[in-house]
């Protein structure tokens, strides 16, 4: 049996991170993939299905940013998520204007 007076606390991280870097290397494939999807999710959002798709590419997107933030791993895809983002608002800025096109021509088309 040991000694309880022998036991030393582990070594503290490394590079000044309350997270394990097991933990910090599960987030930074995470972010990795969900970069990525924002990004696809933001593409496809202008052809098909705007408020849906841009929804979830902003959620998504919001989540890399701020897992980014948290963990302080994969900094470089934050200028990826930011674009997934702003895509995902254009893309609803331009549904809403393509709808209010539309009613402006059904408007004027029942005159």
């Amino acid at each position: 049996m040991q000694n309880p007076n022998d036991w030393t606390p582990p070594p503290p991280p490394q590079d000044n991170s309350m997270f394990s870097p097991q933990t910090r290397e599960f987030y930074a494939g995470q972010i990795r993939k969900d970069s990525v999807k924002a990004l696809v999710l933001s593409l496809v959002g202008f052809v098909c299905c705007p408020p849906v798709l841009a929804y979830f590419a902003w959620n998504t997107a919001q989540e890399v940013i701020m897992n980014i933030d948290l963990y302080q791993v994969e900094e470089g895809r934050k200028g990826l998520a930011q674009a997934a983002k702003i895509l995902a608002i254009a893309s609803i800025i331009f549904w809403v204007f393509g709808v209010i096109v539309r009613i402006l021509f059904l408007v004027a088309d029942s005159r």
